[in-house]
């Protein structure tokens, strides 16, 4: 007796299976490639805070992140802002330029609970190895070797120029934007969005301690002091994030400012000699201030180059298959 399963489907059925997977393809392009980068990265983020919170564990805490939130605050915080993103996206798409930031406002969320991602997925620590590699390539560890330079005016310049990371990106597509620059804007929200999930990925897989935390303080010498007491406060603060201890490879202090750079060259000229002076203090100060070995910045340059590479053609195929999607009728098969 013929097996009924051997049976060719029904047009009717046929039909049916094309119109959902249809369906689907026009929900998932009726996002933009960031918002569904964005939604995958809320998956598991979720669900290691979920864990945490009812199980336990996460990254331990020390003196300076004691009174960093819970991971159950945490997660309501992640829950709510995932919900104003969809609802952005899916109820008031027109509010354009809320929904071209609500990705990095996620961005900032996500780094703030990377810690424990770290210590949920518990991936082997590679400090160890960046500092042989450090010595391999300089034969000298560089964050060492570069104290013979400390003074306090380049301690208070380097601090500054570290600081202007969150600054010179923003300002960039900010002046893209009041420019009428739109594609360009995009181009560059886009580019540093990708950039940064990328460095996400990385201290994930990769967790890395800094060389300030690896390398007992004697062998750096004498504490960087600077001319300017609230520079000198500020250099601490990173101490308060959990993320510091683990989120070294890649810098992506490096990784944005550099494609800042690409970006500010295509995009806006007369800027690109602005954020080029800062953005080499900025790289040359996280060596002198002990935020990253090299080999991190490395790795932070090519995330940038693959995120300034990739970020127009994928913006490209995107935005065909959304208009395609689009235009089909509710029901119509895919072709």
């Amino acid at each position: 007796m013929t097996d009924p399963a051997s049976y060719p489907a029904s047009p009717a059925a046929a039909s049916a299976r094309r119109g959902g997977r249809s369906a689907l393809l026009r929900l998932i392009f009726s996002f933009r490639p960031e918002e569904i980068a964005t939604l995958l990265l809320f998956v598991p983020m979720a669900w290691a805070l979920a864990s945490i919170a009812i199980l336990g564990g996460g990254m331990p805490r020390t003196e300076a992140t004691w009174n960093y939130p819970d991971a159950f605050t945490r997660l309501v915080t992640l829950a709510a802002s995932v919900t104003i993103f969809l609802y952005v996206v899916r109820v008031k798409p027109t509010w354009t330029f809320a929904r071209d930031l609500i990705p990095f406002l996620f961005c900032a969320n996500v780094y703030a609970n990377l810690h424990d991602m770290i210590a949920f997925f518990g991936a082997p620590d590679i400090t160890s190895w960046l500092f042989r590699m450090d010595v391999a390539i300089f034969g000298v560890e560089p964050t060492i070797w570069a104290q013979r330079f400390a003074q306090p005016v380049l301690t208070d310049f380097f601090t500054f120029c570290y600081w202007l990371f969150y600054v010179l990106p923003p300002l960039l597509g900010l002046l893209l934007y009041l420019k009428g620059e739109g594609r360009a804007f995009r181009m560059t929200l886009v580019s540093i969005v990708f950039c940064l999930y990328l460095g996400y990925v990385g201290y994930v897989a990769l967790p890395a301690g800094p060389p300030r935390y690896a390398i007992p303080e004697h062998a750096f010498g004498p504490p960087l002091v600077g001319l300017i007491a609230a520079l000198d406060a500020s250099r601490a603060a990173p101490a308060a994030l959990p993320l510091t201890m683990k989120g070294a490879f890649p810098s992506l202090h490096c990784g944005v400012m550099v494609l800042a750079m690409l970006l500010a060259w295509r995009h806006l000229r007369w800027f690109f000699p602005i954020i080029l002076f800062f953005g080499v203090g900025l790289i040359l100060g996280t060596v002198y201030l002990r935020h990253h070995w090299v080999v991190d910045i490395f790795a932070g340059i090519l995330a940038a180059l693959v995120a300034d590479r990739l970020t127009p053609p994928l913006e490209t195929w995107w935005q065909a298959r959304a208009q395609r999607y689009a235009a089909q009728p509710n029901g119509a098969a895919d072709a």
